[in-house]
């Protein structure tokens, strides 16, 4: 009689499912040979004037429990302790910025295109509504965008670490005319200082050395939860792991995260790495060092 397809399949699950001390006996190189996934490294795009359209990493902040996934409640508690730290936030109240000196925009609508620079918006059809021909048409914008704009009351922007030195407005309303605004200003050299609150991101070393010691964070392929053998290892031998969306849209990484003080999981993601996946910590440290 003609043996089932997936037989071969069962019995390399079975076989690890026996026990844990089985997993532990195979070697990386052999976990290695039975992996066949289109790997690939982290995505780093040109940096955009959209801040949502960035490596939007800022979400890991005050990272909530719920963002991990797992089959094991305990496996998601204890990846989330080497997670809480690996971004940080700070808010310097002590800034005078010259509005000339923002780079992008937090509203979604100007992410409908790709777009370089504020002065490619401002000239944008999303833009073609507003017209400064007269610094009394200037006044009249600016005010529309930052109501408060005469007065000492800060504006908040934002910055990733990153993403470099660049500003981005924090509102979600009027991005039209703030950016028209802050071209006219530039083509006229006026001066724009304002007192500003700035909310820092930061990929945080320390944490992420910690992380390194104890983890694998290794960025897997969609395909890889639907791939039968893979989930054959990962699920029917029982392997501790927790998975997380690293990154969002439209550079979305998802990890998987084993960890190192489990002689199975350690395999398992020593196994991966021969097998071509990246390590996500690895990437991230390479961007906090920058």
């Amino acid at each position: 009689m003609a043996q089932h397809p997936f037989s071969l399949l069962s019995r390399f699950g079975a076989l690890f499912k026996r026990s844990d001390s089985n997993l532990t006996t195979l070697t990386p190189e052999q976990i290695a040979q039975q992996i066949r996934l289109p790997f690939t490294a982290l995505a780093i795009g040109p940096v955009s004037i959209c801040w949502k359209n960035n490596l939007y990493f800022q979400h890991l902040y005050d990272l909530p429990r719920s963002a991990l996934s797992g089959p094991v409640q305990e496996d998601k508690a204890e990846a989330h302790s080497f997670l809480a730290d690996i971004v940080t936030k700070t808010i310097d109240t002590n800034c005078i910025i010259d509005l000339r000196d923002i780079y992008g925009l937090s509203e979604s609508v100007c992410g409908l295109q790709p777009l370089p620079n504020l002065e490619s918006f401002a000239a944008s059809e999303q833009c073609r509504h507003i017209r400064i021909i007269s610094y009394r048409d200037f006044e009249k914008t600016i005010t529309q965008a930052i109501p408060h704009f005469l007065s000492d009351q800060p504006i908040n922007l934002r910055q990733a670490s990153w993403l470099g030195e660049k500003l981005f407005w924090a509102s979600e309303q009027h991005s039209c005319e703030l950016a028209c605004a802050v071209v006219y200003a530039k083509r006229r050299g006026l001066d724009l200082p304002k007192r500003s609150y700035i909310s820092r991101y930061s990929l945080n070393s320390d944490a992420l050395k910690v992380l390194n010691k104890n983890y694998h964070m290794l960025i897997m392929p969609e395909q890889a939860w639907s791939d039968r053998q893979f989930m054959a290892i990962l699920v029917d031998a029982g392997i501790p792991y927790a998975r997380l969306t690293l990154t969002k849209p439209p550079l979305q990484n998802e990890v998987l995260l084993l960890s190192k003080r489990k002689k199975s999981s350690d395999n398992l993601g020593k196994g991966l790495k021969l097998a071509g996946a990246h390590d996500a910590t690895e990437a991230l440290l390479r961007l906090a060092q920058h």
